[in-house]
């Protein structure tokens, strides 16, 4: 009987041990994983600037050879969108609708940026000409989308008259 009493002792202790092991073998791999998707994800991020900056770069190629291309300045904005240039983002998506008064999406993403320099009145201001000109054109889904949007603004921008 007293034989019976260090094997079962081993057997309890055993497992308690070899439990905190895997535990912390598990804590440790799960550490290095983490770590691993930090180093991937900051190389991701880098590569995503460098792209966005190319795309600055190649748009301004772009509006050198053609000035009068209103995509071109438009596309320009958003790189700049890219990069949290909201200022020069500004500036692209007004010289674009400065080349084509009726652009739809350039007053839509004009209206978004103010909306993120904190401009509420000319963010509400694009966004109504956005929506004037979605209703023209018949676009229902534009029409919409474009309705949460002016909503959304009121909601952030209460002291604008509707």
């Amino acid at each position: 009987m007293n034989s019976h009493l260090p094997r079962s002792s081993f057997y309890f202790i055993g497992p308690s041990i070899l439990c905190f092991f895997v535990k912390g073998l598990f804590f440790v791999s799960a550490l290095n994983v983490f770590f691993e998707l930090q180093v991937a994800s900051a190389a991701d991020f880098k590569a995503y600037l460098q792209g966005a900056r190319a795309e600055i770069l190649r748009h301004k190629e772009i509006i050198r050879e053609d000035p009068l291309d209103a995509i071109a300045y438009f596309e320009l904005g958003r790189a700049y969108l890219a990069l949290g240039k909201h200022e020069e983002e500004v500036e692209a998506y007004r010289e674009a609708i400065q080349l084509n008064p009726n652009y739809i999406a350039a007053h839509y993403n004009l209206s978004m940026a103010y909306d993120l320099l904190k401009d509420g009145p000319n963010a509400i201001k694009h966004m109504l000409r956005a929506l004037s000109l979605s209703f023209g054109k018949r676009n229902h889904i534009a029409v919409r989308r474009v309705q949460r949007q002016i909503k959304r603004l009121y909601l952030h921008y209460p002291d604008q008259p509707s």
